[in-house]
C-alpha cells in the first residue's frame, strides 16, 4: 500500500510545480516572437500552457485524495489513473528534451518517475 506521507509530499510537490509552471509561462509569453504568433497559435499556446498548470493542480488534489485513502490505489481504475499520470509526465519530458528545454525535461521526467514509484510500486 502507498505511504500516505509520501502521497501528501507528492501532492504538495505537484502544487508547487503548478505555480512554477504558470510563472515559466509568463516568462516565455513576454517574448516578442511569441507575441507575434498568428492568433490561432498564440491562443492555443496560451490556453494549453495554463491547462497544463491546472492539470498539475488536479494531480495534486488527486494525490491528497489518495493520501486520505491509500487503499484506493489498489483498485484497477485508480492504478490506471496513476499509470497514465506517469506516462503523461514521461511523454512531456521527452518533448521538452527533444525541444532543447533541458531543465523542464529533467524535472518532468523525475516527477513522473517519483509519481510512478510512490503510486504503483505495490
Amino acid at each position: 500500500m502507498a505511504d500516505p506521507a509520501q502521497l501528501k509530499a507528492l501532492a504538495y510537490g505537484s502544487l508547487l510545480l503548478s505555480v512554477g509552471h504558470a510563472l515559466t509561462g509568463r516568462k516565455f509569453q513576454k517574448l516578442r516572437r511569441f507575441q507575434e504568433l498568428p492568433s490561432l497559435a498564440y491562443t492555443c499556446s496560451m490556453v494549453g500552457w495554463y491547462q497544463g498548470s491546472g492539470y498539475l493542480i488536479l494531480i495534486g488534489l488527486l494525490n491528497f485524495q489518495w493520501a486520505s485513502n491509500p487503499q484506493a490505489l489498489e483498485e484497477p481504475l485508480n492504478r490506471a489513473i496513476a499509470g497514465l499520470i506517469t506516462l503523461i509526465a514521461w511523454g512531456s519530458s521527452i518533448s521538452y528534451l527533444r525541444g532543447g528545454v533541458l531543465s523542464s525535461g529533467l524535472i518532468t521526467a523525475a516527477a513522473g518517475a517519483i509519481h510512478g514509484w510512490i503510486t504503483l510500486r505495490n
